[in-house]
C-alpha cells in the first residue's frame, strides 16, 4: 500500500476527475469545497509530488481533513486506490511528530504497557476518580466504563464438536476499552466449534500511526503482526478499522470481520433466544468500503427470533470517529456526529449495533453529552447474549 513518489503520481493520474466520488465524500458534503473532495485532494497530492504546488499549511489542512473513510473508492469507476494515495501523502509530506504521539507510541506498540495503562484506568474508574481525569485531559471524555482488564490465554478450545481454528485480533483500543466484545467473540466461536488462538506477540494494526504519517512505526507494527499470526487460519477482527488496515497491509493472511466469518458457520445446533426489539445498525465506513462485509451484520442479527433489524438512516455517511480524527479534527468530527445523533433521536433508537470501536466511542460520547440513553453494542455482544453469554 505504501507508494514511492513516482508511484503516487502514476496512481493519481488514474483519476479522470469524473466527480462520481463527490456526493460520497463526507467532508465535501459539509464544506462544498473541491479541495476537500477526493478528486480535489488527488489533484493536490499530484501537484505537491511534482513540485507544482508547495507543501504548505493549506495543503496540509485539506489532507488532514480527510477521514480516510474511503467511500470514494466504492464510487470510483476506475478503482483508484485512494487509501494508498492518502497514506503515502501523509507519510511523505505531512508526518506528525508531537509529544503526545511520542508518549503514546510505546503503549500502543507494547501490550504489557497497554495492560498497565488499562489497569490504571480501570482502578481510576473504580475509585470514582475518572471525573478528575476528564478535567485533566478532555480526550478522556471519550472513555467508556471499562471491564476489568484481561490476561488472555494463548488458546481457548472449542466447547462443542471441533470444526476448526481461528486467530483473534485484539487491537489496542479494543483490548483496552472493549474486552467485553472480545470475550463474547471467544464464547460464540467456541460454541460453534472453533478453537480460538490469541497470539501473545500481536500488536496494534498500525492505522493510527499511518494517520499520523509515521510510516516507520506502522511498518514495525505490520511486521510484528505478520510474524504473530498463522497464515493458514482466519484472522478475525472485531473492529473494522483494524480489519481494514490488516486487510491492506497483510494481504497474505486471511483477514475477516467476525460477523462475515460467523455467517459461514453452521448454526443448526445453536439455540438463540428471542429478542423482541428493533435493533438499528450503524455501518462503519471501513466495514462497508474496505472489508465490504457490512451486510453480514444484518444477516447475523436476523438470526435472533423476534428481532427487527434496521439500517440507521444516513448509514452511507461517516460518523466522524475515524481513529484519532475525533481528537485531531473535532469540529468536522462533531458536525458529522450531529447527523448521526439526529437520526438516532428521530428514530427513537434503543439498541444501536456497530462493528468498530472508534464509531462506538464517538457515538456513545455524543449520546452522553446529549443525555440520550441508547445501548451501543457490538453485534457479537448482542448475539452472544442471546445464546447464553453472561447468563
Amino acid at each position: 500500500m505504501s507508494l514511492s513518489i513516482q508511484e503516487l503520481i502514476v496512481e493519481a493520474d488514474r483519476c479522470v476527475a469524473c466527480g462520481l466520488c463527490l456526493p460520497h465524500c463526507p467532508t465535501y458534503r459539509k464544506t462544498g469545497s473541491e479541495a476537500d473532495s477526493p478528486r480535489g485532494r488527488i489533484q493536490l497530492m499530484r501537484a505537491v509530488a511534482q513540485d507544482t504546488l508547495p507543501n504548505n499549511t493549506r495543503f496540509n489542512e485539506h489532507i488532514d481533513l480527510c477521514l480516510s473513510c474511503r467511500s470514494c473508492e466504492s464510487a470510483c469507476p476506475n478503482n483508484v486506490n485512494y487509501g494508498a494515495l492518502v497514506d503515502t501523502t501523509r507519510a511523505l509530506f505531512i508526518p506528525k511528530k508531537t509529544i503526545l504521539s511520542a508518549l503514546a507510541k510505546p503503549f500502543i506498540r507494547h501490550r504489557h504497557l497497554a495492560n498497565i495503562a488499562s489497569w490504571l484506568l480501570w482502578l481510576t474508574q473504580q475509585a470514582k476518580l475518572d471525573g478528575l481525569l476528564k478535567k485533566i485531559s478532555p480526550a478522556a471524555k471519550l472513555l467508556p466504563p471499562i471491564d476489568k482488564p484481561v490476561t488472555w490465554n494463548s488458546m481457548y478450545p472449542a466447547t462443542f464438536q471441533r470444526k476448526g481454528a481461528v486467530s483473534l485480533f485484539l487491537g489496542c483500543a479494543g483490548n483496552a476499552l472493549d474486552n467485553q466484545t472480545l470475550k463474547a467473540s471467544i464464547y460464540v466461536l467456541n460454541k460453534l466449534g472453533f478453537d480460538v488462538h490469541v497470539p501473545s506477540r500481536q500488536t496494534c494494526c498500525g492505522s493510527i500511526a499511518r494517520q499520523m504519517g509515521d510510516t516507520d512505526e506502522s511498518s514495525k507494527l505490520v511486521a510484528q503482526n505478520q510474524l504473530s499470526f498463522d497464515q493458514t487460519i482466519p484472522v478475525l477482527t472485531t473492529a473494522s478499522g483494524c480489519g481494514a488496515g490488516l486487510n491492506d497491509y497483510l494481504p497474505d493472511h486471511k483477514i475477516q470481520d467476525i460477523s462475515a466469518f460467523l455467517m459461514t458457520c453452521d448454526w443448526t445446533t445453536i439455540h438463540i433466544k428471542p429478542l423482541n426489539e428493533r435493533i438499528y445498525v450503524q455501518d462503519p465506513c471501513t466495514l462497508r468500503n474496505v472489508q465490504k462485509s457490512h451486510q453480514a451484520v444484518y444477516t447475523l442479527l436476523k438470526k435472533i427470533p423476534g428481532s427487527d433489524i434496521q439500517a440507521l438512516p444516513g448509514n452511507s455517511q461517516c460518523c466522524g470517529g475515524a481513529g484519532a480524527y475525533m481528537l485531531t479534527q473535532s469540529d468536522m468530527a462533531n458536525s458529522l456526529l450531529d447527523d448521526k445523533l439526529t437520526a438516532i433521536k428521530a428514530n427513537n433508537v434503543v439498541i444501536l449495533a456497530t462493528s468498530n470501536i472508534g464509531c462506538s466511542l464517538h457515538i456513545a460520547n455524543g449520546l452522553r453529552e446529549k443525555n440520550i440513553t441508547v445501548s451501543v453494542l457490538h453485534p457479537i455482544q448482542i448475539i452472544a447474549k442471546q445464546i447464553g453469554y453472561g447468563v
